[in-house]
């Protein structure tokens, strides 16, 4: 038997055509209400194609996140002395005023250091505030079991919680710009904003329903924490690895280069051929090969300490050193390796373009890349490169190896473009 139609609201008429408009069942309805509220306006063609598995990830590490919150606000109170009657009403005040203070010192310490960075390392700036969350959560929920050590505690995981705001706001915004399609990129932050609202809903009632049966059950208590931050950790690995971001950073810039010297991916995975040095084919990886293998943590991954637009005085420390500096280099930048160090340094010269520093960096990471294990004279720059990388090891401690430097310079002229096309 077949549904019956909704009933006809109204009919229209165009010249000779004629258009019904039905009114929608309440079912329809209440699905159209809920993506007006929950989804940017147009979804799907107007995010990205990993929108919805990362949203999903994200709302059930969000729902983790809150219940370890409601277990983490009971022990604070336990900790400042709610429901003691020997604690100290000023000592509970001081506490939490070097709470406070402690946060704002952080928070502006920690933009100052890292606040660059978080943009374009987004992934891994989130993974590192949602693990410093649960690192506050459990500093938190130690607190009043230690009550000579609890002020010390509060102190340290309300430092921990300002990074976390400032880390965790900063990549959410990063990760809007990625999935926003149509210049819509204030409705897909305000539909965030509204699936974390409604998440953190849900993680209240379900918080009024557990907290009392935790209640004097401490070892109940325990495991149903651990189960929760076990719930979060992975909710949020499986959320950044649902991401594929289409811009280079440094860690996926130094996978690409890697993946093109030595001839596609250590699984036999092949990538997108392009023209090369002599003629030569090149592979460079897709976006969907090369976000799995990046790192998680910021650092990571890198055998050189990189220093894009050092000073002066960092790459050459006397007027001969200079003089190489500027024979070895490029018409718009300077590149000097120090491999003894650990160091690589890419000074771009007045006037140089914009991209001449994403061109640097790619020079550097393939100085970074010699390094690293032998490259096979079998892929496309083996031979070319395999004289280079023996030079580059064997250079004496404190040493520039400027004949690598000028070989690379001149490679790169033509590698550069077709790496970074």
């Amino acid at each position: 038997m077949e549904p019956a139609e909704a009933p006809l609201s109204c009919r229209r008429f165009w010249g000779s055509r004629e258009v019904s408009h039905r009114t929608p069942k309440p079912r329809e309805r209440l699905r159209r209400a809920a993506a007006r509220l929950l989804l940017p306006q147009g979804f799907p063609d107007s995010v990205s194609p990993d929108y919805g598995a990362y949203q999903a990830w994200d709302s059930l590490q969000a729902l983790c996140s809150s219940l370890c919150s409601a277990l983490s606000a009971r022990a604070v109170l336990e900790a400042v002395g709610v429901g003691d009657g020997s604690a100290s009403v000023t000592g509970a005040a001081l506490t939490w005023l070097l709470r406070d203070g402690v946060g704002i010192v952080t928070r502006i310490g920690f933009v100052w250091l890292q606040g660059s960075h978080l943009d374009c390392e987004a992934k891994q700036w989130r993974f590192v505030a949602d693990l410093l969350n649960d690192v506050a959560l459990v500093l938190e929920i130690l607190a009043p079991h230690w009550l000579s050590l609890g002020p010390a505690l509060l102190v340290m995981a309300a430092a921990a919680r300002c990074v976390v705001g400032v880390a965790g706001g900063a990549t959410r915004a990063a990760l809007a710009v990625h999935q926003a399609r149509r210049d819509n990129v204030a409705d897909v932050a305000a539909k965030d904003s509204s699936q974390e609202t409604l998440v953190n809903g849900a993680g209240l009632l379900l918080s009024l329903l557990l907290l009392p049966l935790l209640d004097g059950r401490p070892c109940l208590t325990w495991a149903t924490l651990i189960l929760l931050l076990i719930g979060h950790l992975t909710f949020n690995l499986a959320a950044i690895g649902s991401l594929t971001l289409t811009s280079l950073n440094r860690p996926r810039l130094r996978l690409a280069i890697g993946w093109a010297l030595r001839g596609g991916g250590a699984a036999g995975e092949r990538g997108v051929a392009c023209a090369g040095v002599g003629g030569a084919k090149l592979e460079v990886p897709r976006p969907e090969q090369v976000n799995p293998r990046e790192p998680l943590l910021p650092g990571f991954g890198s055998r050189l300490r990189l220093h894009l637009g050092a000073p002066l005085e960092l790459l050459a420390s006397s007027e001969a050193e200079l003089r190489k500096a500027l024979e070895c280099g490029s018409p718009d930048y300077i590149i000097v390796i120090r491999p003894s160090q650990s160091w690589v340094g890419v000074g771009l010269r007045r006037g140089a373009p914009p991209e001449a520093a994403i061109v640097g960096c790619a020079q550097a990471l393939v100085l970074e890349q010699l390094l690293g294990a032998p490259i096979q004279p079998g892929t496309p720059l083996g031979r070319s490169l395999e004289p280079l990388q023996r030079k580059i090891r064997n250079c004496p401690p404190g040493a520039v190896p400027w004949g690598v430097l000028a070989e690379t310079s001149r490679l790169f002229r033509d590698l550069g473009p077709a790496l970074l096309r």
